[in-house]
């Protein structure tokens, strides 16, 4: 499975996004538009992390590039405005999974892939990831 963090700011929650992923058993984990500290930090962090256990890190400028590169059989953009739930039968092992460090704007995802929600609905993007993980390895 591919884990994208879209939209990464702070250094603090690109570190636990990539401990969450790693420790799900993921083995891509793409870093998109990043920012600031985190991509002057928490990148080079989490690529010797990463390199360690074995985990694939790609980081890309965006959203796009990624699934350029990577060509997944689907790609799922959690968000807490998605009408649908997300059902683990939809994902397979060539699934891209994002989550955006800022709440997204749902129709500027539309084309990219589909949109779907966990619950509970208003966790921050940690929290989303781990519902999300939960429910797909259940």
């Amino acid at each position: 499975m591919i884990v994208v963090y879209h939209d990464v700011h702070s250094v603090a929650k690109l570190t636990e996004m990539y401990k969450v992923a790693a420790a799900y058993g993921v083995d891509v984990f793409v870093i998109s538009r990043v920012q600031g500290a985190a991509a002057q930090t928490g990148v080079p962090e989490i690529s010797v992390r990463a390199f360690r256990e074995g985990v694939k890190v790609l980081v890309v400028p965006d959203l796009r590039d990624a699934v350029d590169l990577l060509k997944p059989t689907k790609v799922i953009i959690l968000s807490k405005r998605a009408e649908k739930p997300l059902d683990p039968n939809e994902v397979d092992e060539n699934t891209m999974i994002v989550v955006t460090g800022t709440e997204p704007d749902v129709s500027k995802f539309d084309e990219i892939g589909e949109i779907r929600y966990v619950e509970p609905r208003e966790l921050g993007d940690v929290g989303r990831l781990v519902a999300a993980l939960c429910t797909i390895r259940r």
